[in-house]
């Protein structure tokens, strides 16, 4: 003859009951979900930016967008040191590169800024800051 009641005489308890089985059902349960939209990143606009071209302005959006999107996948108290692992470089020298490096470096592809462009032949040597790199 089976039984098939547990064999201790321990109550067992329900998930409703207990905080831990709460916390690892919702942990799988987030696990199954899938991971909410990345937000692009708020670009601060300032003074200087009236300057650059529009070419460089767009640039700067797509790396900005591009670097929240990494980011987002990366655990939070380890984003620095597994994209410098990841890239090679250390993310806030990242800016410092000829956007052309960048946008390799990153996979950057857009339809608006395609790497053999006029456009990016005229950016692809400045930096994020529209400074010539040497």
């Amino acid at each position: 003859m089976n039984n098939n009641k547990p064999s201790g005489g321990g109550v067992t308890v329900g998930f409703a009951q207990s905080s831990r089985l709460r916390e690892m059902r919702e942990k799988a349960l987030g696990a199954a979900t899938p991971a909410p939209a990345v937000t692009p990143a708020i670009v601060e606009t300032r003074a200087g930016d009236a300057k650059l071209s529009p070419e460089l302005l767009l640039a700067r959006r797509l790396i900005d967008r591009r670097l929240s999107e990494l980011l987002a996948t990366l655990p939070a108290g380890k984003q620095h040191r597994l994209f410098r692992i990841r890239f090679g470089i250390e993310l806030n020298r990242i800016k410092d590169l000829p956007i052309r490096h960048v946008f390799s470096r990153l996979k950057i592809a857009d339809p608006q800024l395609p790497p053999h462009s006029p456009a990016m032949k005229r950016i692809g040597d400045l930096n994020y800051n529209g400074k010539p790199c040497g």
